[in-house]
């Protein structure tokens, strides 16, 4: 997966996001959703223009088509609950599966102090790691471009509840449940980790979990019946719903 600055032009867009995927059917097309956005307006948008804007992020950000396993898995996530905060954490994983450079910064950066609610984020330290990727590929990225990275990546960080404050961003407190837990698994599963790879994997770092906290959201998740999930002397098995194409 290629490093892009796509964070450089706009953020999460989590607001259009939302409201484009609650307009349409389950397992809807791209074609749906390009209907929803440009003719529908179903982001609310003012001009041609903008709601042609929206729709060609949109789609590198988060997809939107069944074809690709990982969508399916991020819509199945997205619908399981109406949960803000649940909802949040969902569309973070699946922009951090989509966008190498804010997976990589984010993991780096911030991901590592999830545990600490209340500590403050160094833009400086953000924009310090996406020099040394910079420096590190040769890419001729300006220092506006630099720049739009940094404010946009800690604003969706924001937009997905990780982080909160205005001009100092602080940690947020998280509390992934059963749908995240879901999807972060999927997200495992389909770059073809193991059972027990799983639990280590970056997907519940990024949410800064050790295995021994991630071991406990699957109980929960299991208990809660969205999987089903046994871990003995080592062992891990895990059982997630069916991922049927539409």
């Amino acid at each position: 997966q290629p490093y892009v600055t796509r964070l450089a032009g706009a953020g999460s867009l989590r607001r259009e996001l939302e409201a484009v995927i609650d307009a349409a059917p389950i397992g809807a097309g791209p074609d749906t959703y390009r209907a929803l956005l440009l003719s529908a307006n179903a982001a609310g948008k003012d001009s041609a223009a903008m709601r042609t804007w929206v729709w060609r992020r949109l789609k590198v950000r988060y997809l939107l088509d069944p074809a690709a396993p990982e969508f399916r898995a991020f819509e199945l996530a997205f619908r399981a609950s109406s949960d803000p905060v649940e909802r949040g954490l969902v569309c973070y994983l699946m922009m951090a599966r989509t966008d190498r450079l804010f997976r990589e910064v984010t993991l780096e950066t911030v991901s590592p102090h999830l545990q600490t609610p209340g500590a403050g984020i160094n833009p400086d330290v953000v924009r310090a790691t996406i020099e040394a990727i910079r420096q590190r590929g040769r890419f001729a990225w300006t220092a506006k471009t630099v720049a739009g990275v940094v404010s946009h990546l800690l604003s969706s960080l924001k937009d997905f509840g990780l982080l909160e404050g205005g001009g100092q961003r602080r940690i947020a407190p998280v509390y992934p449940g059963p749908p995240t837990t879901v999807f972060a698994a999927r997200l495992g599963r389909l770059e073809g980790l193991t059972d027990r790879q799983i639990l280590a994997s970056r997907w519940f770092q990024l949410l800064g979990l050790a295995e021994d906290q991630v071991v406990a959201l699957f109980y929960t998740a299991a208990r809660h019946q969205a999987l089903k999930f046994k871990m003995q002397a080592g062992i891990v098995e895990i059982s997630l719903p069916g991922l049927a194409a539409t």
